[in-house]
């Protein structure tokens, strides 16, 4: 049946291996509940569409908020530049006057082009800088955690073998030409 491949809660491209709300990961102590969160985040499909909705989302889901709110302030500057145009547009409108051509044929380029170009160019801008910059920022916040804690971890091992185990430390110089 088709009922037993089709998951509700999320749009992805590629089928998911495991169901990351019922595995239970082991947690390092000393980590922080909000570094437990960055690293169990992980961005999907469903994550791309949200995004193009709600200006920053990434990046707010990466946690770095004033990158996010920068973005949200951008985009809804976009908006509302495409919707004073619209407006303006519509308030001067004269059926009779051919806009953009003018008498040797040439494009008359004119304020209303510019600034719909310059706010489409914004929010598309946006949009992919907060997919494409907040994707690495993410992963990099997951990577330098993973780093921090896999470090702690291994020293961990290192001087537990050390104390338990009565071994004389020496030192060797090996050359090989």
């Amino acid at each position: 049946m088709l009922g037993g491949n089709l998951f509700s809660q999320d749009i992805d491209i590629y089928k998911k291996g495991k169901d990351d709300n019922l595995q239970t990961p082991s947690i390092p102590s000393g980590m922080s509940y909000s570094e437990f969160q960055i690293l169990s985040r992980n961005l999907r499909l469903k994550d791309m569409l949200y995004a193009m909705v709600v200006p920053g989302y990434v990046h707010f889901k990466a946690d770095e908020k004033a990158t996010g709110y920068t973005l949200l302030g951008l985009r809804t500057a976009g908006y509302i530049g495409l919707g004073a145009i619209y407006y303006s547009y519509n308030k001067h409108y004269d059926a009779n006057y051919d806009y953009g051509n003018t008498q040797d044929g040439t494009i008359d380029v004119n304020n209303y082009d510019i600034a719909f170009v310059t706010s489409l160019t914004v929010i598309f801008a946006t949009y992919f800088y907060d997919w494409i910059h907040g994707d690495y920022k993410l992963k990099k916040k997951q990577n330098l955690i993973r780093y921090k804690y896999g470090l702690k971890v291994e020293l961990q091992n290192t001087y537990g073998q050390i104390n338990t185990v009565d071994i004389v430390p020496i030192a060797s110089i090996a050359l090989s030409f």
